[in-house]
Formats: structure tokens, C-alpha cells, sequence
């Protein structure tokens, strides 16, 4: 929620962003600060792009908030009555450990964090597919899965009877989880494969079935209804239930199954009524974003809910006024920012990758060249040139973090800001 406490001059208030490691989050540090606000971010991790951007007043180094959530919170304390700040806006999971702190924090500055439950609602791929259904929106058949022994009777289940809802196959994957890294898709035929967050229809068969299991420290998953067709994105900010912003994009571009690394807007009126529909009914205010799939028949179904800072961020700009949509909601009355049509955006180095590394054909090289070639780079900016180096630094930073817990660079990079369910 957000509350009424002011801490600054309300024309130029001081902004403290987390999560500073994400280009989101330095995507919003410019923003705010092309608006006229000061801001400080706060990082558990040493180099960070928000660190070095001319945006960025200060930098202050913060206790990881999965290993320490006491102390982040306290840190957080600190730096807003030190510096005097007026808004604290979490962009990434820290935003769990900083809705646990809520009633603490909002005492001292007005916080952009929904309550914990309603988060924690919002991020289970699980409760949130309840709760679209208990408001009668169009999401996928999705069962839960808690523990080996449910798994081998959903498998001997599947594996009797192909049942009507997964006549297409079905998708497996945590029931907290990010970046797609996790997410399996098995088919009719006894094969299941790895997916590509950005094209579900793209089967790539690895192994049989019978070998698929759930990774155990994972439990719970959700068993998801396959639904054939594209993949959608919006990012939202909604106050009191109203929408102030809204953009859609398609998700065409990712590097071996991630999140999309390119931003086009798209103009959806199903999305956005459906996105208007569910902040509506949940009173929500924040940010909140959703992933859709549409079939060939225009029929769309959301599948997941990320009630925080998202990518579809890069499609503004600073003279689209997403900041008012932060900061003045309430003074938007019914108006909905939006991205201007002409707007493109892309992460450089992963999209690079991208072109040669998924292209199947030339002329799908050729589509992805002349995308290349029109968006702007949502990291690199002449003007604030120290965010692309940083970029190095900080792959070198998480690449010792993996091999010292033994996990995959994409693990290493939330694994002490991601919320799995905890009550913390």
C-alpha cells in the first residue's frame, strides 16, 4: 500500500529504489530522476548498474534479504531516516522481505509494497490461478503438486487415461520460481522437453517421460494445462484497484528459454480489460505484471502474476509520465499512461545472443536484424554510459557466487532476493 506520509518536497522527493542489480530497476532510476527526484538505490550485491548511473545519487550496500531479512529491513530503516527519504519503490523479490516490514517502514515513508498475503497470493503460481478463477477470469486447468508421491499418481493418472484438459500436454514447473529456468513442457508421445518462456510452441524433445521428476527441493509444483499459442506480456501500475499505467508487449525474443530481452508495445484491448479487471476486484495498488497466452483463435488465458517491476517498464520513456503513475496516482482521475507506439527496447548483449544463437532461418536472422537495429539499448545510454561496463562486473560477481553454492548463473543472480513461499 501506499501510505500519506510526507518526507520530502513533494515537487522533488527523495526515491529509494532496491534491487539495483536489474535493468528494470535502472530503467526506473533514470525515470525518476528525469522527473525531478533524487535517488538512492540500496544492493546486497557489490557492483550493480544502478551503482555507478549518473541517475543515482547514492549507492548503499544492504544486508541480502533472504539470508538476513531483519537486518535488511533495519538497513532500510536507517538509510530512509539518514537521508530523509520520501518513497521507498522495492523492484525486484526484495520486495517480500520489504512487504514484511511494512508496518515499520511505513511509518517513516510512503512504501509502493502491497501487503505481504496479498504478494504472496499474487506470486504462487498456484493461488493465483484460484483466485482468477474465484473472480471468473480465463486462466489454464492447473493442478498442485506437493510432494513425489502426488507426482507419481498424477504421471500413472496422465499415463492411463490421456484426460480431455491435457490433450495438448502439460506444463510442470515450481510453484515459486522465476525466469522460466525451471519449466518443462511434456507433450502426447511420451517426451517432455525444456520451454522457452518466449515460445511455448517451440518443442525441443530431450527425454522420455518416464525419466522426467520433479526436483525434489522444488516441491511444491503446478501442473499447468498446455495451451498452444503465443506468449504475452503487460506491466501495470494500478492504485486503490485503478489502473494509472498499463503496457502489453509480445515476448518474440529470449536467450535458451529466459525472460524476453526485447520490447515492442503491443495494443491488446483483452489484455488490458482483463489486467483492469483483476487490480479492480483485488484492490490492489503497485506494480503488477502478467503473462498471457493467446491461441490462433484470439482466446486468452493468463498463466502467471509478477506483483512487482517488470521489463515492460523499458517501454516508457520519460516524457510518457510513468512517474505521475508512482508518485500522483491520484492525480491521474481515469487516465492510463501508456508507451508511445513507436517505442522499442531491447537488453543489448542478451538480444545479441539472441539473433544468433535462435535464429532458424535467414529470414527469421533478417526479422531479428531489423529489430535489432530499431530499438535502443535499455541499458546503454550515452548520457549515462557506466551501467553497460558495470554490466561486466557484476557477471564476474554472480559467476563467483554460482561456483561457490554450485548454481547455475541464473540462480545465482536472485538467490539472496528470491521469496519461495517463507512467512519472512
Amino acid at each position: 500500500m501506499i501510505t500519506r506520509r510526507l518526507g520530502a518536497s513533494a515537487e522533488h522527493p527523495k526515491v529509494l529504489i532496491t534491487g539495483g542489480r536489474a535493468p528494470a530497476a535502472l530503467e526506473l532510476a533514470r525515470l525518476l530522476a528525469a522527473a525531478g527526484c533524487e535517488v538512492h538505490a540500496a544492493e546486497s550485491v557489490r557492483y550493480h548498474l544502478c551503482r555507478v548511473s549518473k541517475a543515482v545519487a547514492r549507492s548503499h550496500a544492504v544486508p541480502g534479504p533472504a539470508r538476513e531479512p531483519e537486518r535488511f529491513v533495519a538497513a532500510l530503516e536507517e538509510i530512509v531516516r539518514r537521508e530523509g527519504i520520501a518513497w521507498l519503490i522495492p523492484t525486484c523479490e526484495e520486495i517480500f522481505y520489504v512487504s514484511a516490514g511494512l508496518e515499520r517502514l511505513s511509518r517513516i515513508c510512503r512504501v509502493v509494497a502491497p501487503p505481504l498475503e496479498q504478494l504472496r497470493r499474487l506470486h504462487s503460481k498456484w493461488e493465483f490461478i484460484r483466485r482468477a478463477q474465484e473472480l471468473g477470469l480465463s486462466v489454464p486447468h492447473t493442478e498442485r503438486v506437493s510432494t513425489p508421491q502426488e507426482w507419481a499418481q498424477f504421471t500413472a493418472r496422465i499415463g492411463s487415461v490421456q484426460e480431455e484438459v491435457f490433450r495438448d500436454g502439460y506444463v510442470a514447473k515450481p510453484e515459486f520460481s522465476r525466469f522460466a529456468s525451471k519449466v518443462r513442457i511434456v507433450k502426447p508421445g511420451g517426451r517432455e522437453a525444456g520451454v522457452a518462456a518466449t515460445e511455448r510452441t517451440r518443442i525441443t524433445e530431450e527425454a522420455p517421460t518416464d525419466d522426467f521428476q520433479l526436483e525434489a527441493e522444488s516441491y511444491p509444483w503446478v501442473v499447468q494445462q498446455f495451451i498452444p499459442g503465443r506468449t504475452l506480456c503487460t506491466y501495470s501500475i494500478a492504485y486503490e484497484g485503478r489502473l494509472a499505467a498499463h503496457a502489453a508487449y509480445a515476448a518474440s525474443y529470449a536467450v535458451r528459454g529466459g525472460a524476453s530481452v526485447y520490447f515492442e508495445p503491443l495494443y491488446h484491448s483483452g489484455m488490458l480489460e482483463w489486467v483492469r479487471q483483476f487490480v479492480r476486484m483485488e484492490r490492489f495498488t503497485g506494480q503488477i505484471a502478467f503473462d498471457f497466452i493467446e491461441t490462433e483463435r484470439g482466446e486468452l488465458y493468463a498463466i502467471e502474476c509478477n506483483p512487482r517491476t517488470t521489463s515492460g517498464i523499458h517501454l516508457f520513456r520519460p516524457e510518457d509520465g510513468l512517474v505521475s503513475a508512482l508518485l500522483q496516482p491520484e492525480a491521474l482521475g481515469e487516465s492510463v499512461i501508456e508507451p508511445q507506439p513507436a517505442s522499442r527496447g531491447m537488453l543489448g548483449v542478451p538480444m545479441l545472443a539472441s539473433g544468433f544463437m535462435e535464429s532458424r532461418s535467414w529470414r527469421a536472422f533478417a526479422a531479428w536484424l531489423s529489430k535489432y537495429v530499431a530499438a535502443r539499448d535499455v541499458v546503454f545510454c550515452w548520457s549515462d554510459p557506466r551501467p553497460f561496463a558495470e554490466q561486466l562486473f557484476l557477471l564476474l560477481e554472480l559467476r563467483r557466487f554460482a561456483a561457490a553454492r554450485k548454481q547455475t548463473l541464473m540462480e545465482a543472480s536472485t538467490g539472496d532476493i528470491e521469496w519461495n513461499g517463507g512467512t519472512s
